[in-house]
């Protein structure tokens, strides 16, 4: 357990799909913003290439023009919240 951001920032590189990734079945989706400043972009491109087994993999990059852009969407929530929502509903 983490109980302050220093140890939060030590045990983040241990977050990721390193292994797991390429065992998904399902539909997967990769978002990411081209303004991300906390995720660089060279981590988020793995993910979506090591999905190999994923029948309906995709990679959406939103950009600076349609918002989005920064992390989680911070400048503006509205448009990847709208996007994911739209994907999973597609394949529901």
């Amino acid at each position: 357990m983490t109980t302050s951001t220093s140890d939060f920032m030590a045990f983040a590189p241990n977050m990721t799909l390193d292994g797991v990734v390429d065992k998904i079945t399902v539909p997967f989706l990769v978002t990411h913003g081209e303004d991300d400043r906390q995720i660089p972009m060279e981590f988020a491109v793995p993910e979506y290439e090591n999905a190999i087994n994923s029948p309906d993999r995709y990679f959406k990059v939103f950009s600076r023009t349609e918002g989005g852009a920064s992390h989680a969407g911070a400048d503006n929530e509205a448009v990847p919240a709208n996007y994911i929502a739209d994907w999973v509903a597609d394949r529901l």
